[in-house]
C-alpha cells in the first residue's frame, strides 16, 4: 500500500497571485499531455462547484464524501453526477499557470464549497520513490490509485510544495482524485511530481479519461 507522509515546507514560501486561472481545454487536441517544466500537473478532469451545508464546518466537509465512493472517480469530461438536486458536468481544464483556479475557471467566486480534480498518469515502468508535492487553499485531500494518503484540515493561503511525500507510480495507468474546499474567496491547488533527486519527473504522460 502507497501512503503518503506529509513533510511541511517553511511558511516563508512564495505566495502567489489568485489572478491566473484555467481554460478550458478542447477534448479533441492531444490525447495525452506532459507535466509542465517544473513538474506541475496543469492538465485535469475538474467537478464544481458542490456546496457544502449550512452550518457544515469546512474541516468536516473535507473527511465527509460530496460524491459517493469519491476515492474511486475515474471521470472522462461530459460524464454528469446528481449532487443534491443539481446535476454537475465534469470538463476538462488546463491551467494557464502552475497551479488551478477553481473560481476562475467557473468566472464566479464561490464559498463554501467542495470541488474536485482528477487526473490520469501513465507510466511505462514502475517508478518508485516518486516526490508528489501539494499545495492547497484552502484543505485538501488526495486519493491515489484509490487509497487515501493525504489530508490536511485547516484553512490556509496557497503556497506551493507545501507539503511532500511519496508514493509508487506502477506501471499503466495511476489515478489521482483530489478534493479541495474552499472556506471563502480564493480557491486554489497546485501538485508536481519530482523523482528522488528532486528533479521534475519525466517519462510520464497526463491523461483525462481513464
Amino acid at each position: 500500500m502507497n501512503r503518503m507522509l506529509p513533510l511541511k515546507t517553511p511558511l516563508f514560501a512564495l505566495l502567489l497571485s489568485a489572478l491566473s486561472g484555467l481554460f478550458i481545454a478542447d477534448a479533441a487536441a492531444a490525447d495525452s499531455f506532459k507535466p509542465d517544466s517544473a513538474g506541475y500537473i496543469r492538465d485535469w478532469v475538474m467537478l464544481a462547484p458542490i456546496a457544502l451545508p449550512d452550518g457544515e464546518a469546512c474541516a468536516e466537509a473535507l473527511f465527509r464524501e460530496q460524491i459517493n465512493d469519491e476515492a474511486a472517480l475515474r471521470p472522462k469530461a461530459g460524464d454528469t453526477v446528481k449532487v443534491g438536486r443539481k446535476e454537475l458536468t465534469w470538463q476538462n481544464v488546463t491551467a494557464s499557470t502552475n497551479y488551478f483556479d477553481f473560481n476562475t475557471t467557473l468566472k464566479s467566486i464561490n464559498d463554501h464549497v467542495a470541488g474536485y480534480m482528477v487526473t490520469y498518469i501513465e507510466c511505462d515502468t514502475d517508478k518508485p520513490d516518486v516526490i508528489m508535492a501539494v499545495a492547497s487553499n484552502d484543505q485538501g485531500r488526495i486519493y491515489f490509485n484509490g487509497v487515501d494518503i493525504y489530508a490536511f484540515s485547516e484553512a490556509r493561503p496557497l503556497i506551493l510544495d507545501a507539503d511532500r511525500g511519496k508514493v509508487t507510480l506502477k506501471k499503466g495507468i495511476n489515478v489521482i482524485v483530489f478534493k479541495v474546499i474552499n472556506e471563502q474567496n480564493s480557491w486554489q491547488g497546485a501538485m508536481r511530481l519530482l523523482d528522488q533527486s528532486g528533479a521534475p519527473l519525466k517519462d510520464i504522460k497526463i491523461k483525462l479519461s481513464p
